[in-house]
């Protein structure tokens, strides 16, 4: 019988691949190369003189005796997720907020801001960081994330912000002629569908769908008047209140089932500069989305 343990970065690397069963997206997870990965698994098989793993051409598969440490790992792991849980990240006192958002909202919305942001709190060091993939907040040390999209996680607790409307704007110049700049689409769910279902075809009976994956990107082609969009209103109303876009009809309100939304763990309010910060957003979207 084993009277010790093996390394815990074994341990911790089994029980990433044993759950993905894919050593790239356990790399990830771990912040670590696939050969790391693969290093300490072998080792961890060498420890305990058993094979955890197949290896075969549409991925891995576990072995008898990879399923039944699986079986002794997650309970393991999930326990000690959950006594940690209730631990902050950082010190109570600390001044630093970490925010995770899309790279749109950061240019769009929060770079603006960014002095006021300074001066409603001269005390706190901010960091932004621009993803737009789903986060683990559990392991990952983000004080709260902004995303767009239908807010589902069970551990989190998520909170809409601004309004769900999406708004047809072009380019002051081009607002009577939109014959000679390009209709833009931006999200696989066709915004223009919907829209022309809610308000007829006025804007989609003419040309064809110019699809560009980024937000950011369309509304830069927009303002630099290559073309019309039907763009979020947080993403477009300083630019509008600032004369560089201009509305062409009515908005899309219902029937788009996207919106911006702030998601963090529950615990995350416990530090004060973290729900200070999320109070001044949120009063901030709401005097923008009122206008």
């Amino acid at each position: 019988m084993l009277n010790r343990l093996p390394p815990l970065n074994a341990i911790k690397a089994f029980h990433a691949a044993s759950r993905h069963l894919n050593l790239s997206r356990a790399a990830d997870e771990l912040g670590v190369t696939q050969g790391a990965v693969s290093k300490q698994i072998l080792a961890l098989e060498d420890f305990i003189g058993a094979k955890l793993f197949e290896r075969l051409p549409t991925g891995l598969e576990l072995t008898r005796e990879g399923n039944s440490l699986k079986n002794v790992t997650w309970p393991a792991f999930e326990l000690l997720l959950s006594g940690f849980s209730r631990y902050e990240r950082r010190p109570p006192r600390s001044q630093k907020v970490r925010i995770s958002t899309l790279a749109s909202f950061a240019s769009c919305f929060l770079a603006p801001r960014l002095g006021r942001l300074e001066e409603a709190f001269p005390d706190t060091q901010f960091e932004i960081l621009t993803s737009d993939r789903l986060l683990d907040h559990t392991r990952e040390e983000v004080d709260f994330s902004i995303r767009y999209g239908q807010p589902g996680a069970q551990d989190l607790q998520c909170k809409q912000i601004g309004s769900a409307k999406m708004l047809p704007v072009c380019h002051p110049d081009y607002a009577h002629d939109l014959s000679s700049i390009l209709r833009l689409q931006v999200y696989s769910i066709n915004e223009w569908r919907a829209w022309t279902e809610a308000h007829g075809d006025a804007l989609t009976q003419n040309g064809s769908n110019f699809v560009i994956e980024e937000l950011v990107v369309a509304l830069s082609a927009v303002t630099h008047g290559q073309g019309y969009a039907l763009l979020p209103e947080m993403m477009v109303r300083d630019q509008i209140n600032n004369n560089q876009l201009t509305t062409l009809g009515p908005p899309l309100e219902s029937g788009w089932p996207y919106r911006y939304y702030l998601a963090y763990l529950p615990q995350a309010l416990k530090r004060k500069p973290v729900s200070q910060v999320l109070d001044w957003l949120v009063a901030d979207i709401s005097k923008l989305t009122e206008k």
